[in-house]
């Protein structure tokens, strides 16, 4: 698998595959994604890094911020970051246990997965000159069942149109001939993708951050009422309220607690260093600044920029001062692109190479799911039957089968 090209059924299988934990399919995203990358390489070169560079390195962060064991480096460079003493890290790692909580592994490896299916998806269309479909999760569609409460809280709609402009601009970016026109068309791929994306994940994003929060405030104390009467309550409905709906006294704690996360712990994963959001973004050593925030010509790629950053270079650079804000948040991500685009590093291998034959043994487990046009065949809506299990916002996320909500979204890449 390791030689040839990724295909839609490739991406399939591993979105679909349900028995890795949440961090090993983390990483086997992120070595999807590096593949992918590659892939697009072979059209494209690698004079400017595409979208899927800089998402395997996402994903791998993910990956090892999903793993809470006793050995996490995510824990361990957690309580290092907040000064806790080494006797206190054990009691440390129980507390933070507590407060993330199963939703937190099983909630932010959902929205991974969901969202590599709909990126990776539409990449491996782009080996035909004209890419015409990719897959969406579709909890609200006619074709599909009723969904389970947690899907429609996690995943939230975004602008399909995004994805549509990705697919044209990349296609364009094919057929240029200059380097530099080139590099502006893959610019604004990366921007409509993760304009796409960081929409999509944005419930998921809410849900990992406002839990520890909403858990202190909201839920412990219900649950042990619940304890002591047997009655259960709808604790995931909890978690996943908007913040505009939740009590003052949350609604005041999750503003401070997200800031306090944005500034002081919470960093960008690149094979250079750690870029630190809450901080303003700088260049790293090679990259002249004034060469990057050159005006952008392509009228198009230009608009997609001006939705998000401006070319006030130290305003779009500053630092982020909530992660959970969706504007203050692509402002960051759109800078880092075009301050980050001719790093080649982006294109390396993210991990070792017995690890990285590993993950590309473990891709190759699982089995096709059910085509997609024979998904689409069928009518009627089925019943989901929640289980009796009492703690749905992890039990009903670890078994949670992608397949029969799966959508062929058509594109056309030659509109303008």
């Amino acid at each position: 698998m390791a030689d040839t090209t990724m295909t839609a059924d490739d991406v399939l299988r591993i979105a679909a595959y349900k028995d890795r934990s949440p961090a090993l399919e983390a990483m086997v995203i992120a070595y999807s994604y590096h593949r992918v990358a590659g892939d697009l390489a072979e059209h494209l070169g690698k004079d400017a890094n595409n979208w899927y560079c800089y998402a395997t390195w996402t994903s791998k962060a993910i990956g090892e911020s999903l793993d809470l064991g006793p050995d996490s480096p995510f824990i361990m460079d957690f309580s290092r970051r907040m000064r806790v003493p080494h006797r206190f890290r054990r009691v440390f790692r129980g507390v933070l246990l507590t407060l993330l909580g199963p939703s937190y592994q099983l909630g932010l490896a959902l929205a991974n997965r969901a969202i590599f299916l709909e990126t990776a998806s539409l990449a491996v269309n782009l080996w035909n000159d004209s890419p015409d479909r990719y897959l969406r999760v579709s909890p609200e569609s006619d074709l599909t069942p009723t969904p389970p409460e947690f899907l429609t809280e996690l995943l939230a709609e975004a602008d399909d149109r995004y994805l549509k402009d990705a697919a044209q601009l990349l296609v364009e970016a094919r057929q240029a001939t200059d380097p530099e026109a080139r590099a502006e068309l893959m610019f604004g791929a990366s921007i409509a993708l993760s304009a796409y994306e960081q929409a999509r994940a944005q419930k998921a994003l809410e849900l990992v951050l406002y839990r520890p929060v909403r858990w202190l405030t909201r839920v412990s104390w219900r649950s042990l009422r619940s304890l002591l009467t047997r009655r259960p309550f709808p604790r995931f409905r909890l978690y996943a309220a908007r913040h505009e709906d939740q009590p003052w006294l949350t609604r005041q704690l999750e503003k401070r607690w997200s800031s306090l996360y944005t500034r002081h712990l919470f960093a960008v994963k690149t094979p250079l260093s750690d870029i630190k959001v809450g901080r303003p973004l700088t260049a790293p050593a090679g990259v002249d600044m004034a060469k990057v925030w050159a005006p952008i010509q392509n009228e198009k790629v230009r608009k997609l920029a001006e939705e998000f950053i401006t070319e006030d270079q130290e305003a779009s650079t500053a630092g982020v001062a909530d992660w959970v804000s969706y504007p203050d948040r692509m402002r960051f991500i759109v800078s880092y692109f075009r301050v980050y685009q001719h790093v080649a590093a982006l294109y390396d291998v993210p991990f070792a190479k017995d690890v990285a034959d590993g993950l590309a043994e473990e891709m190759r487990r699982g089995l096709v799911p059910q085509a997609v046009s024979g998904m689409l065949a069928r009518g009627g809506r089925k019943v989901y039957r929640y289980p009796a299990e009492s703690d749905p916002d992890a039990y009903e996320m670890a078994h949670f089968d992608f397949e029969p909500f799966l959508e062929a979204i058509q594109l056309d890449p030659s509109a303008k």
